[in-house]
């Protein structure tokens, strides 16, 4: 997914949007799940925070699994937002299972950037798989 600047209104932009919006998704009752994309930003972010609140609403507890497996390390805007888009729902959140894969590189900068953000409750895994089920365990 490319993040190159286009003029507001345009269809790729519209386009651009909804495929973030479809990379968060409801997996069961109070679980969700966010694959992030391989170079986040602020905007991108925001979108994937909005449709996770936006599918969480009512909800007085939930959890969610991101997929790291194929990302980059995110610019120190997009940590800052990040962080203030989990202080708007870590009163909620049950648990974040976080999965990493092999990339040790990113699986110590997550760990780290996991605690500066603020989460309640994380764990890191190998494969999405595993942290839905840390997920699960976490809201029985």
């Amino acid at each position: 997914m490319s993040m190159e600047a286009r003029p507001e209104g345009t269809d790729a932009f519209v386009d651009e949007r909804e495929a973030l919006r479809h990379r968060v998704c409801k997996v069961e009752d109070r679980l969700f799940l966010m694959e992030e994309v391989p170079i986040q930003s602020p905007f991108t972010i925001d979108v994937m925070f909005d449709r996770l609140e936006e599918l969480s609403t009512g909800l007085n507890q939930f959890a969610y699994a991101v997929d790291l497996t194929g990302v980059q390390r995110p610019d120190a805007p997009t940590r800052q937002r990040l962080h203030e888009r989990v202080m708007r729902i870590n009163s909620r959140l049950a648990h974040v299972g976080v999965a990493v894969g092999l990339n040790v590189v990113i699986r110590a900068v997550v760990r780290l950037a996991a605690f500066a953000i603020g989460f309640r409750s994380v764990t890191f895994h190998m494969t999405v798989e595993e942290a839905l089920e840390a997920c699960r365990r976490a809201l029985r």
